[in-house]
């Protein structure tokens, strides 16, 4: 992908209108990772430790740019939760990524409607992810001119 002249690359951290992430985990230590790498990326990064708190986040006008759930939370399962988010019209366009423990039984079928990457995961794993969303919102927000 090219980006035109003048243009800040889609993950720079000095651009304005910064790429947003919700990352729900209940684990505050990945929380913590995943929003730290985020934002050395130039993300800004909303985190929640329960679903209760990212769908009353949803409901309201925020959009994200990548949503990153964990499947096993307190008050239901986020790869549950992604299949509707699949179907909902507000969100279906919506990236999203499922990081779980889960036994590979359960992330097989959370894979048939979302992305899923096992705990533990690598850094180098999560930040693919946040790249390859900053430069689908960069491409929609910039279409190529002619």
């Amino acid at each position: 992908m090219t980006i035109p002249r003048g243009t800040k690359h889609p993950t720079d951290p000095e651009r304005i209108d910064a790429p947003v992430l919700f990352v729900v985990d209940d684990d505050p230590s990945i929380r913590t990772l995943i929003g730290d790498l985020a934002r050395d990326l130039g993300w800004d990064v909303l985190g929640f430790a329960r679903l209760r708190e990212f769908r009353e986040r949803l409901s309201g006008e925020a959009r994200p740019t990548l949503m990153i759930l964990d499947d096993a939370l307190p008050d239901g399962s986020g790869g549950d939760l992604a299949r509707r988010l699949r179907s909902d019209p507000r969100t279906k366009d919506v990236p999203l990524l499922v990081c779980t423990a889960a036994h590979p039984v359960r992330q097989a079928e959370i894979g048939r409607w979302a992305p899923v990457v096992a705990k533990p995961f690598t850094l180098h794993e999560i930040e693919r992810v946040l790249d390859a969303a900053a430069f689908r919102r960069f491409d929609r927000l910039h279409p190529p001119a002619g």
